[in-house]
């Protein structure tokens, strides 16, 4: 699912990101480019106050998920190795095919007409027990027939009649 973020999630976003920068070490801010901080420094919500508390876990504490996610993303960019960019490319890539998976099962056409012929021959059923419950209705049988048998039946009962 896409979540779509408004310039105002992005600012207090900055602000908790900016926040927690702070407590990097040294080499690793040296390795974010200055020009993201400084962006995040013009862009940040002023009027929202954040701390940071280095005791508790990041996921402990109370930052939004758009926080979470440029914080992974400068991690992945910027501060993690080639090894461990590989190894979450490659795990990012298993989630994202087992998801696609999941999408072409949900989506089988076989299963939706399966599942649509399974809801008809339900709802038939359905309709032809209350047919039978209800017993004042009587079933009339309709036969096809051309002009010239119908006036044939026709003179048959006036024969029987008489």
């Amino acid at each position: 699912m896409v979540n779509c973020y408004t310039k105002e999630d992005y600012a207090k976003a900055y602000t908790e990101l900016l926040e927690i920068i702070k407590y990097f070490s040294k080499e690793s801010l040296e390795k974010l480019p200055k020009e993201n901080i400084e962006m995040y420094n013009i862009e940040k919500d002023r009027d929202y106050n954040f701390t940071y508390n280095e005791e508790l876990e990041l996921d402990e504490q109370n930052v939004s998920k758009l926080t979470t996610i440029l914080l992974a993303n400068l991690y992945i960019q910027y501060l993690a190795s080639e090894e461990e960019r590989n190894r979450i490319k490659e795990r990012d890539q298993k989630e994202l095919e087992l998801l696609e998976k999941q999408k072409r099962e949900m989506y089988n056409s076989n299963k939706i007409f399966e599942n649509r012929k399974e809801a008809i021959y339900k709802y038939n059923t359905e309709e032809v027990s209350k047919l039978k419950q209800n017993e004042n209705i009587s079933l009339s049988i309709v036969k096809k027939q051309n002009i010239f048998t119908k006036i044939i039946e026709k003179i048959k009962l006036k024969f029987r009649e008489k």
